[in-house]
């Protein structure tokens, strides 16, 4: 038997499918012991989670969301801490996010390149010129910075929009009506909320337009596609991130890695309705295909 490089604890902020997907992965490739714990309770915070992390000989944590990376940075200062599934790691960490993933964190993006998504929306609606997105520049200037060159480079034009609070959604989108042929959801938590999402799906259907949704979730739902990554693999990438560190290698060079593999779906029914011929060979590439 190989020995073990150290115990770690896996903390989830929640218990859902993909984060259980995300700690096999990282059992794959991790040569430790792996504690599984969840944070959030029916009623909130955990306080005994932190406690019997505290009591137990912990090497390493492995942080999957928001709360549990919140909780990683308050309760253990100096322990490492490796990190996925956190949409604005710099909220967290602060804002020179690469000062603190030098020090004791370091993680996965969740943020799959906008260049890639619109790469595979050519591939499906050719005739796409403009696209609109609706974000609050308080959280996500920087992605749509990203967004904006990567449109250019493809020929096409980023119309956003922005907004202050969830409030403004609605009127943001139904103020694009004529404006843009295609909608992207960014991965924007003021932007992106159960009511916007529908009326994103609505206006999508109303105005014949794509929507690029954020996760397979919503392709199920009526968006035409989705380049998400892949939750197993995203884990098996925090793993590898993990060793390192519990072997003892120098990773200061480490700081936010990319997901390496990403998944395409696509939505054949929502294809059909906007008047989109999908080539065999796009649906064939495609891990998920609804109809």
């Amino acid at each position: 038997p190989f020995a073990y490089a150290g115990d770690v604890a896996a903390v989830k902020s929640v218990d859902i499918v993909p984060y259980r997907e995300a700690v096999n992965g990282f059992r794959d490739s991790v040569k430790a012991r792996v504690y599984e714990y969840v944070v959030m309770g029916e009623k909130g915070m955990d306080n005994s989670v932190v406690l019997r992390l505290k009591e137990q000989k912990t090497d390493l944590i492995f942080a999957l969301g928001t709360d549990a990376l919140t909780m990683a940075r308050d309760e253990f200062k100096n322990m490492p801490v490796v990190f996925a599934f956190v949409l604005n790691p710099d909220a967290v960490i602060g804002k020179d996010i690469d000062a603190a993933l030098q020090g004791n964190i370091k993680g996965i993006d969740m943020i799959v390149p906008p260049l890639e998504q619109f790469n595979s929306l050519l591939e499906i609606a050719p005739k796409t010129k403009r696209i609109g997105v609706i974000y609050d520049p308080s959280k996500t200037q920087d992605v749509i910075n990203d967004a904006a060159i990567a449109a250019k480079s493809l020929g096409l034009t980023l119309v956003p929009r922005k907004i202050k609070s969830r409030e403004e959604a609605i009127d943001a989108v139904s103020d694009m009506e004529g404006k843009v042929d295609a909608l992207w959801m960014a991965p924007d938590t003021t932007a992106i909320t159960r009511e916007s999402i529908e009326y994103m799906l609505l206006f999508s259907f109303r105005n014949s337009i794509p929507v690029i949704g954020i996760s397979d979730k919503y392709v199920k739902d009526g968006a035409l596609l989705a380049l998400s990554f892949d939750s197993e693999d995203m884990g098996r990438q925090a793993g590898e991130m993990a060793m390192k560190i519990l072997e003892g290698e120098d990773t200061t060079h480490i700081h936010l890695l990319k997901p390496r593999k990403l998944k395409l779906s696509i939505n054949l029914n929502t294809a059909e309705k906007l008047g989109l011929n999908i080539s065999e060979r796009v649906i064939s590439k495609a891990d998920k295909k609804y109809r």
